[in-house]
């Protein structure tokens, strides 16, 4: 996972990861770490199903970006549930991360230190011979 529960507590704050902590309910005393922990993992499953196509993953070590991107997809699925709906703020920000790793998957955009993939577009040559031969008539 790029980011964990102590990550979203220092990024968000205990009282809104405790609300978090339960989809609907009674709110806990502490962090009840399952519900967010479960988020974090769809979160960077998200992550590396777009930065596949470029590159390796799950990326190690994963840049700050990443554990940024990862809180908040995270926050944005948590705040879905019970009588919750996302804030604008937190959908602008889901948006803005999805379309960050859209470019990073085109090459728009790149990850520091992390190396993409080597693309095989290089030319090909074949010493086969040719299934089908032009005739001098134009025909095969």
């Amino acid at each position: 996972m790029y980011a964990t529960v102590a990550n979203m507590i220092a990024r968000y704050g205990e009282v809104e990861m405790i609300r978090f902590s339960v989809a609907d309910g009674d709110i806990p005393d502490a962090v009840i770490p399952a519900r967010i922990e479960s988020a974090l993992a769809d979160a960077s499953l998200r992550i590396d199903s777009r930065l596949r196509l470029r590159y390796a993953t799950p990326v190690s070590p994963a840049p700050m970006e990443l554990q940024r991107a990862a809180c908040v997809l995270a926050r944005f699925d948590l705040a879905h549930g019970g009588d919750r709906e996302p804030t604008e703020q937190m959908r602008l920000a889901c948006k803005e991360v999805l379309s960050w790793l859209d470019q990073l998957a085109t090459g728009e955009a790149s990850l520091e230190g992390v190396a993409p993939l080597a693309t095989g577009s290089s030319a090909r040559a074949s010493d086969r011979t040719p299934a089908f031969v032009m005739r001098r008539d134009g025909g095969l």
